[in-house]
């Protein structure tokens, strides 16, 4: 999967986002950096006959805090179709 939002995008954590990152605060947040594509290994020492684990990643501004390398599963787009009322 490619990525799914651009710098400049509204975004909100979604429920496991907020779960993880946000103490389950319901807040908008503006991406400014991202996507980076990231790894993530199950091992300590990377093997280089394992498979990691790849994702995209994005830096988002809520209110004053950074909060850095936030993987886009934890996202959601605060403006869709359904808000905009376009079919």
């Amino acid at each position: 999967m490619g990525p799914k939002y651009k710098i400049g995008d509204l975004i909100i954590l979604n429920d496991f986002g907020r779960l993880v990152i946000d103490d389950n605060q319901n807040r908008i947040g503006l991406i400014i950096s991202g996507p980076t594509n990231m790894f993530y290994s199950m091992k300590q020492v990377i093997d280089p006959d394992e498979e990691p684990f790849y994702y995209w990643a994005y830096d988002i501004m809520i209110g004053d805090e950074l909060i850095i390398e936030v993987p886009q599963e934890f996202i959601d787009n605060l403006v869709t179709k359904d808000n905009l009322g376009v079919e």
